[in-house]
């Protein structure tokens, strides 16, 4: 793979060493996100795993964004 970029390496490469945070699965209505909790209730956005097209102009699902989402629904 060949990256062209103006970007110093150390800046590139910066926290590859590290662990990655942990992650899980919620459902927010009917889109199913990775999330990093940041507490109880509140997650940071990683990504949209599962959605319809259009939900993926949503804004509020914008990787970074912060939601609130309820415990697990045990009907998914």
């Amino acid at each position: 793979m060949t990256l062209h970029t103006m970007l110093p390496l150390e800046l590139v490469l910066q926290g590859f060493d590290q662990e990655p945070e942990p992650t899980c699965e919620v459902w927010s209505g009917d889109v199913k996100l990775e999330i990093v909790p940041v507490a109880q209730g509140m997650g940071r956005i990683v990504r949209v795993l599962q959605c319809k097209l259009e939900d993926y102009l949503r804004p509020e699902l914008t990787p970074g964004s912060i939601i609130y989402y309820a415990a697990d629904n045990p009907n998914r």
